[in-house]
Parts: C-alpha cells; structure tokens; sequence
C-alpha cells in the first residue's frame, strides 16, 4: 500500500524522540530539563510525560512522530484538554509549522532544538534548526487507513457494537465483510481492543483511540470525502432548510453551535451529497474555495443518536475532528466542550 499513515509512536519511540528533545533544548539554551515522569495519568487524561524546567516551571507534554498542517489542531486540542501548561514534542517542527504553532501559542520542542517555551519573565524560541539525520520510516497501521477509520467511527460512536456480529459491524461501517477482522486485529495488538470471556470483545483506552482516530481521520479518510467549498448568500440558510429532506448532516461549526451555543459558525459543513442538487436549487451555493460551505460525502451507515429534535447533526466525535482540523483557536475550544459534554 502506498501512503504514510502511521499510529501513535510506540512507547520506546516516544522516549527516544523524548530524550533527544530535552538534549538538543539543553545544547542550544545551556538550560537544564529533564522528564519528571512518563505515560502520567492526569484526571483529564493520560499525558505522555511531564518535564521540568528551571524554577520549577513544569510542562506536560504530547509526544508526536511527525507534526503536519492536518494534524496540528488535534495536537493543539489535546494539550488544551490538560489545562495545565504543556508542550509539544515531535522529532522535527518545520519553520512555517513553528510560526503556526507559535500564533495559536501552542508550545513545542523537536529533536533538532527547535523551540517555543513560554512562562511569565521566560521566553525561548528558536526555529529554522535542521534535523541532523532523517526521520526513521513511519510503521504503517492498516486499521489507520481511510477503511479501517470507518470501522473505529462505528465502535466509538455505537459501543454497544463492539461485540456484534461481523457482517453487522461491516453494514454499520459502510465497508466490505473482511475489512472487520484485520481492524479488530488491529486494534488488539495497538492494546485498544482486549477479548475477555465474561463480556467478550471490550474496547480499551478510549480517551486514545478517540485521539489516533480524529489525527488520522483529517489525514486519510477527510480526504476521501470529495470536500467541496461553495459560497452561499445566506450564511444562515441552515437553520430554514428541512435539512433532514435532503439527507444532509450538519457537521462542524453549525453542529458544535447547535450542541453548545458556544460559537458562531463561520463555515457551514455538511455531510451527505447524494441529494445536494436538489437542495442547491433553493439555496444557490456559488463553486467558491473560500466559501462559507463545505459539502462531504456522508461516510457511516449507522442510525446515530439524535443530540437535537430541529437538526440532524453528525456524531459528536466527527464533529470535534471538524473543529480541532481547521486549527482555528475558538474552533479549538469549542471543541473542548464538545469533548467534555459528549466524549468523555
């Protein structure tokens, strides 16, 4: 298969991306810090490991493999989740990805001494440093890809499914029958999914599973969705249309408004395209790669539980993935309470 999906680094890969993190900011800062502990359960999840600075300034910290435009939100929201100081660690952060991660004041550190440390009186940033060596070949996760995504949407949006049957599994997640078995494999040997003879098949370490899937979701199956933008005079033609008659599924901005009254959408996604034609004959969308519309194909088969009797929206998983991928800052915290609310 062609690609470069990967999952979470493994354990061993995140000390090592870790350690040579902390070394390269100790050679160009003449700072000490060093990792008070690793893989620390905190009560708004489980953090990959805290460091300390001088002065006792402590950062907990997401250990990424690689970091891209399509991943940067989730890790930013990921940090955001921990309330609490914290930092990125990844194994090379590229200049325009520094100046990203800088504007939205996500902290971060790699493994050539690029840096963004920031506390009250403290400031280190250092960016355009080359990695000395090129990054490893990432290991490559089938249930990662765009079907295998289907597949985990299905189980964390339905876990009453997890122990069903194959072809059911199959039919919720819009896939072929043999799809489910490699997935499951998978899962198992990623320590998500543990067979136990009381209740069967039980899904394990949600919280991280939710974060693999939203990461690889806007690389790899998003993609897939043929996302078109349209601009739309009505910015507010959402909230008259009968959008269940057009088997449209609000997604994103709208969906989060709608669950949390929390934000005011200024892109409209939508799912669902097989009877857009006929809804653009009312609302008259102008092809517009800026516009204030974005229409996907809806991907799951499933009938997912109503959050709102007016308008169908996506599940709440997809619609935290459509916020933490724009990398927008009220995006991301809106996205936060999407979480608290709804995925936790």
């Amino acid at each position: 298969m062609n690609g470069r999906t990967q999952t979470r680094p493994t354990r061993n890969t995140e000390t090592t991306i870790l350690q040579e993190a902390l070394e390269a900011f100790e050679e160009v800062t003449a700072l000490p810090i060093a990792a008070v502990r690793e893989h620390v359960r905190l009560p708004e999840g489980v953090a990959d490991a805290i460091v300390e600075l001088p002065g006792g300034r402590r950062l907990v910290i997401e250990i990424k493999q690689a970091l891209t435009p399509a991943t940067l939100g989730q890790a930013a929201a990921q940090l955001a989740r921990f309330k609490r100081p914290g930092a990125v660690v990844a194994r090379y952060i590229t200049p325009p990805m520094a100046e990203q991660l800088k504007a939205l004041d996500v902290l971060f550190m790699d493994t050539a001494g690029n840096a963004y440390i920031r506390f009250p009186n403290f400031l280190i940033y250092v960016t355009g440093r080359k990695p000395k060596a090129p990054a490893p070949r990432e290991r490559r996760v089938r249930a990662l890809r765009p079907t295998g995504l289907k597949v985990i949407f299905a189980l964390l949006c339905r876990p009453d499914m997890i122990g069903a049957p194959y072809r059911d599994i199959a039919r919720a997640a819009g896939v072929a029958l043999g799809t489910v078995g490699w997935v499951l494999f998978d899962l198992k040997r990623l320590g998500y999914l543990r067979e136990t003879k009381a209740r069967g098949r039980v899904l394990e370490e949600r919280q991280r599973l939710i974060d693999a899937w939203v990461e690889a979701y806007t690389r790899e199956l998003r993609p897939k969705l043929k996302p078109r933008r349209f601009k739309v005079a009505n910015a507010n033609w959402w909230k008259t249309e009968d959008l269940a008659a057009f088997d449209v599924w609000l997604g994103g901005e709208p969906a989060a408004a709608v669950l949390t009254k929390h934000l005011r959408p200024e892109i409209v996604t939508v799912y669902g395209d097989t009877r857009f034609a006929t809804l653009a004959r009312k609302i008259q969308p102008i092809k517009d790669e800026h516009g204030n519309l974005e229409l996907l194909q809806k991907f799951w088969r499933f009938d997912a539980p109503r959050y709102d009797k007016r308008f169908p929206l996506t599940p709440p998983l997809l619609i935290y993935a459509d916020l933490v991928a724009t990398a927008d800052a009220r995006n991301i915290e809106t996205a936060q309470i999407v979480r608290e609310r709804f995925l936790d």
